[in-house]
């Protein structure tokens, strides 16, 4: 069949589908940021509801890895919805302990990038085993034996074999074709996969897009009363990291679930960044973990429908110079973030993580102008020498509101915060009964 580098040319069904899930995915992600509660309803209550079916329908078809992956978004998606509906609620914690709030969305991002991190490494140090599984008849024939779905007729390595289906001569012909295109397939999920160096690349990507999450303590909800959609803003959260993310997950998922890819890379990543980037700035961390959501419990709970093969998919080309292309943007991407990321603290002066690095760029003070009030206009860059008029967040005033936001971090001992115009502490009173203890202490030490 004719491709295009990284899959082949479908059949007007696959584009139609592929068409069907991305707004799927962005619709559900749009429903759940607008009413809250059927995060609660969907994800949570019905995600475990579902659970056991999910285990005894996917289990034997992809294994449990799939299915762990489905408990985990499950948490994750919970955890997410929550924060938002609780920051609705609590405005004053919401911010005073903005940093743990970035903590917990960190971890469930960073564990799913190292996870991935992981997988491409093992893929890497079992490239043999898999091209000697796919070379072997029986290799194959004991994955079609070990799971409850037919996971080898239908690939492409099948096409034009004429012995009887299922017959030895019939395993023994799709294995000489998965030798003679060099493709792998790993026994335990029934997998097409190639590994090589570019597992390692794309590992090296994952580590560097983690060590770039920015701006844990200021993120925030939406506080412009003109603005009827609240969301979860991260606002340190723009194009550059966005953009070498996605460049990263798509490398990682063309070297281990090559053949999902047209679905879980093209779709799913277009279906968090359009939105991102268009009607929902500052929102990349809500629309990427409730579209995934969606896709991962969809291949949990119909995977005789989603596991290939099957109708609905556009196979991979199998082509490692497409493995090697697209590990190298994801490489070279996150390179130059990182260089872009120690630019900026080290010129400015800034922790990453407690305060913001790209304030300075358009994408952000668009974010600011479109979501933050004046409380949170001069609470995001409390840590920052630059003012938000500098910055063109457009405040209403160059004096910070006495009631505003605090953006204090728990374990400090006096306010660190930069030197200029901002809210006075006394705006929290648990914030200043802290630093104030704190400089009583240090005092007496003194």
């Amino acid at each position: 069949m004719e491709s295009l580098f990284l899959w082949e040319i479908g059949t007007p069904v696959v584009y139609g589908i592929w068409l069907l899930v991305f707004v799927l995915q962005v619709a559900v992600a749009e429903i759940n940021r607008r009413w809250n509660w059927t995060i609660f309803v969907f994800w949570t209550v019905g995600g475990l509801l579902l659970m056991p079916y999910a285990a005894k329908v996917a289990v034997p078809i992809v294994g449990w890895f799939p299915f762990g992956k489905y408990a985990i978004m499950v948490a994750t998606a919970t955890m997410t919805g929550f924060l938002l509906w609780w920051g609705k609620r609590n405005p004053v914690k919401a911010h005073r302990y903005a940093i743990w709030m970035g903590v917990a969305l960190w971890v469930g991002l960073a564990a799913n990038i190292m996870e991935a991190n992981i997988r491409d490494i093992t893929i890497y140090l079992s490239a043999g085993d898999y091209y000697a599984c796919a070379a072997d008849w029986q290799c194959l024939r004991e994955i079609n034996a070990t799971h409850a779905a037919e996971m080898i007729n239908g690939l492409p390595e099948s096409r034009g074999v004429t012995a009887a289906l299922h017959s030895p001569e019939w395993y023994q012909a799709v294995a000489a074709n998965f030798e003679a295109g060099h493709v792998g397939i790993d026994p335990e999920t029934g997998f097409r996969t190639i590994g090589g160096y570019w597992n390692i690349m794309s590992a090296v990507a994952g580590l560097l897009n983690i060590i770039t999450i920015t701006g844990l303590g200021k993120i925030f909800i939406t506080s412009r009363k003109d603005q009827k959609v609240k969301g979860l803003i991260w606002v340190d959260m723009v194009w550059p990291w966005v953009i070498a993310y996605d460049l990263w997950n798509h490398a990682f998922l063309y070297n281990s679930l090559a053949d999902y890819t047209w679905y879980c890379t093209f779709a799913l990543l277009l279906a968090c960044t359009i939105p991102a980037f268009t009607w929902a700035k500052g929102q990349w961390i809500w629309f990427r973990c409730f579209t995934l959501m969606f896709w991962i419990a969809a291949n949990n709970l119909l995977p005789s429908l989603l596991v290939p093969p099957g109708i609905m998919h556009n196979y991979a080309t199998m082509d490692p110079m497409a493995n090697i292309v697209s590990a190298v943007l994801a490489l070279a991407s996150n390179i130059a973030l990182f260089i872009y990321w120690l630019y900026k603290i080290i010129k400015y002066k800034r922790n990453p993580l407690t305060g913001v690095l790209y304030c300075e760029t358009k994408e952000f003070a668009e974010i600011m102008r479109t979501h933050a009030d004046e409380k949170d206009k001069y609470f995001v860059v409390d840590h920052t020498k630059a003012t938000p008029k500098e910055l063109g967040f457009e405040p209403e005033s160059d004096t910070p509101p006495k009631d505003g936001w605090v953006g204090v971090m728990p374990w400090w001992k006096n306010d660190k915060r930069f030197d200029k115009p901002r809210t006075p502490i006394e705006a929290d009173e648990r914030a200043a009964k802290k630093i104030a203890l704190g400089n009583e202490t240090g005092n007496e030490k003194a």
